[in-house]
């Protein structure tokens, strides 16, 4: 069984240091929902090969339709948040319709097989793909950090680099661990530690070490209970993050009831 399950505890360790990193960076620009927007673009490339046939070049056309929508974003990064999260909202609700359309003109078999990568099934991953996607992680973010010493930070250029690097990896890790996963791994380790801390690096610590604790808890309920991995890491996730936010609320009204 641990020969089964290692690939893939390693991979979702991989996926929790690479995406907490970029979460904290989608956090900071105040757009919190690009982040599964792009991930749904990245799933409609995915779809959009199976029917033209280039299921071969997925990966590919997954970073190149999630480039084009991180073009957009980089184009309107000084408008104000209400335009911007209005716009993340179409991205999502347009691709999403998008794959919808493409599936219903493809065969049965052909649906199952695109739902499986899609949904994601992150236990079912070899050591091969632990190596691929742990390169493309460690390659692209330590090309990321370095490049944001040289670039100035609010040009296009910047921005339109930090999403191709994000479109990089999403493509990669939706395809191994499904859209709602990744979309976990970005956003909720990241949302606990802006409740509590105001470093970046405190940030970043802490959310990996949030993200790992939770991926173990869940690994370990996935294999004893016969759940689902992806979606016992997503519970494990949330428990926490109503645990942050409750002892949150719990210390604001403590302070208020000091102050009176």
């Amino acid at each position: 069984m641990i020969d089964i399950i290692l690939p893939s505890f390693l991979l979702s360790i991989s996926l929790i240091f690479i995406h907490v990193y970029f979460g904290l960076k989608i956090f900071e620009r105040g757009v919190i929902f690009s982040d599964i927007a792009i991930a749904q673009v990245s799933a409609l490339g995915i779809t959009l090969s199976y029917l033209l046939g280039l299921e071969k070049i997925s990966y590919i056309l997954g970073v190149v339709l999630s480039a084009i929508a991180g073009v957009f974003l980089s184009f309107i990064r000084k408008y104000s948040i209400e335009i911007k999260e209005s716009f993340v909202g179409i991205i999502y609700a347009f691709s999403s319709a998008v794959s919808v359309i493409i599936l219903s003109r493809m065969p049965e078999y052909e649906i199952h097989g695109i739902k499986e990568i899609i949904v994601g099934n992150i236990l079912f991953i070899n050591i091969k793909d632990v190596l691929s996607g742990s390169s493309i992680y460690l390659s692209v973010g330590i090309g990321h950090f370095l490049i944001e010493k040289i670039i100035k930070k609010d040009s296009f250029l910047y921005e339109f680099i930090f999403y191709l690097a994000f479109s990089l990896v999403v493509s990669s890790s939706v395809s191994k661990g499904g859209v709602l996963l990744v979309f976990s791994y970005l956003v909720i380790p990241t949302f606990c530690t802006n409740l509590i801390l105001k470093t970046f690096k405190s940030k970043l610590i802490t959310g990996w070490i949030l993200g790992v604790s939770a991926n173990l808890v869940g690994f370990i309920i996935s294999l004893e209970l016969d759940y689902p991995t992806g979606p016992s890491v997503i519970f494990i996730l949330g428990l926490i993050s109503f645990l942050f936010l409750s002892l949150k609320i719990l210390n604001r009204r403590k302070k208020k009831h000091v102050d009176i």
